[in-house]
């Protein structure tokens, strides 16, 4: 008996989903530079001709995650952080990053890509718009020198203080990713690590 027209739409659905999924997985594992269509289809066991059915190209698929997964519970709040500003900004970037570590292994994808974004160079305009309103580095720069101003913040150059908050946090994305038993280090550590006092005593 032939398929009906939504069984039929129900399939292609079906894949489409699935391929973003393989998509989000390895935009997180690679980053936007370094996935190349071969790293979605190859491990969706899908042929090119079939992601081409779906997307023009790397940059609609990637188009496509931003509309569908990269907005929405598990997106990085930066916008936020900047309205908040110095440290009640840098508490809720690490609150985002306890939280997504608790969360699934989408969320843990979600973040891994949105963060690595800050680092892309060929993404298109789409693309850049969106990396724009989701640059961690530049925050992070950003609320560390109002933290510097108030005080509260240890001392450095905000670049450097703002790659090494960055590298600790996709560090422990990584390990969760690769189901390593080792913990996610909790909002107050990650945060306390920017504090000159002790978190504890303000």
């Amino acid at each position: 008996m032939p398929r009906t027209p939504e069984q039929n739409q129900n399939i292609k659905d079906r894949r489409r989903t699935k391929l973003l999924s393989f998509a989000l997985k390895a935009f997180a594992a690679n980053g936007y530079d370094h996935t190349a269509v071969d790293d979605i289809t190859k491990p969706a066991k899908c042929s090119h001709g079939l992601f081409y059915h779906y997307f023009d190209s790397k940059e609609a698929v990637f188009a496509a995650l931003i509309r569908e997964y990269l907005t929405g519970e598990a997106e990085l709040p930066t916008e936020m952080a900047i309205e908040l500003g110095g440290t009640a900004g840098l508490r809720l970037i690490a609150d985002y990053a306890e939280r997504v570590s608790r969360g699934s292994t989408k969320d843990v994808a979600i973040a891994k890509t949105t963060i690595s974004l800050s680092e892309a160079t060929s993404l298109d305009e789409v693309g850049r718009e969106f990396a724009k309103g989701h640059d961690l580095y530049r925050t992070l720069i950003l609320l560390v020198k109002q933290g510097q101003q108030e005080g509260k913040v240890i001392a450095g150059a905000p670049e450097e203080i703002a790659i090494a908050f960055i590298d600790m946090v996709q560090a422990g994305l990584d390990r969760l990713c690769k189901k390593s038993a080792a913990p996610f280090a909790s909002a107050d550590v990650l945060y306390g690590f920017l504090l000159k006092q002790p978190l504890f005593g303000e």
